[in-house]
């Protein structure tokens, strides 16, 4: 089982590669950035899971026998189903600045169009404009699916949780326990 100190030790791990990285600038260091990042994020993950775990197993228990929950096993509840999304829009700054961005590269677009597509240099300048514009909407869509996530369970929730609704939970966070989700 993971603990908080195998979570430290990933996050030396990574600065030390970081240092590396924004020394020598290679794509392989930039790769090898990207895989410890993952890595430690998937630590945090099942260090978090173990750290819930004597807290959502008798949850777990109430959902499949459909019982209602209290007010803080509710709160873990949604810690479980969607708290790194809500943690993920808390902490998330850039949104206005992508928005911002995507819409100077449509207007870089849409003044690359007006002056003609017939040359190789609009054409691959478009070309650029594009794949600025395929790095940005990614992450736009993926804060605005979190936020989506966020708003369903807080509506799915608000109220009484009826009995079939509750074992249907229990099997969503069986599956996510089981799966790289949670």
């Amino acid at each position: 089982m993971p603990t908080a100190h195998d979570v430290d030790v990933k996050i030396d791990d990574l600065i030390d590669l970081a240092t590396q990285t924004f020394k020598q600038e290679t794509e392989t260091h930039y790769q090898e950035f990207q895989t410890l990042i993952t890595d430690l994020e998937g630590l945090a993950r099942e260090t978090f899971q173990a750290k819930l775990g004597d807290l959502f197993w008798p949850i777990l228990a109430k959902l499949e026998q459909g019982d209602a929950l209290t007010t803080a096993e509710h709160n873990v509840l949604e810690m479980l189903m969607v708290g790194e999304a809500k943690y993920y829009l808390r902490s998330e700054t850039n949104v206005e600045l992508w928005r911002a961005e995507l819409k100077r590269l449509i207007e870089a677009i849409k003044k690359r169009q007006a002056e003609g597509l017939d040359e190789i240099d609009s054409l691959m300048t478009l070309r650029a404009l594009c794949r600025e514009a395929m790095r940005i909407i990614p992450d736009l869509a993926y804060y605005f699916r979190e936020k989506e996530r966020v708003r369903r369970f807080e509506e799915a929730t608000s109220g009484a949780i009826d009995v079939e609704a509750r074992r249907l939970l229990a099997n969503l966070i069986k599956e996510m326990m089981e799966s790289d989700q949670l």
